[in-house]
């Protein structure tokens, strides 16, 4: 599921219909059909307008289909900052892990570009120890 498909969802779960979404969020009308059609992308800037408007929505949910759509009720002070700092850290150990795993793909790539420079380097020297000048 996309993160339009799953914003949707949430907007049908909480009875919020596409355009007071679209007016909460100072977005123009059709945003979210359009979204729907796949003719665009949710911008950092339209994840924050909705963290805004919607605080009882996981941006983590939102974002990676993981853990669960709505957040607990809003705590206060010291408590909000730690649900933040939870959910931050959710994104980064999510985010961690598939930069490590695109790092492994280069590397693999980047060994076999080095065993085929190999290949054409002995290729040379024997063409180069069979001729005569």
């Amino acid at each position: 599921m996309r993160l339009i498909e799953r914003l949707q969802y949430f907007l049908r779960e909480e009875g919020v219909t596409a355009y007071a979404f679209e007016q909460s969020c100072g977005l123009s009308n059709g945003y979210l059909a359009k979204q729907l059609r796949g003719r665009g992308s949710v911008g950092s800037d339209i994840v924050e307008k909705i963290k805004y408007n919607y605080p009882q929505l996981s941006i983590v949910w939102l974002v990676t289909g993981k853990g669960t759509m709505q957040l607990p009720p809003l705590p206060t002070g010291k408590e909000l900052v730690e649900v933040e700092l939870a959910e931050e850290q959710a994104l980064f150990y999510t985010a961690k892990d598939d930069v490590i795993h695109l790092l492994h793909q280069q590397i693999q790539q980047y060994q076999s570009v080095i065993e085929h420079k190999d290949k054409i380097i002995r290729l040379l020297e024997r063409n180069v120890a069979t001729r005569r000048f």
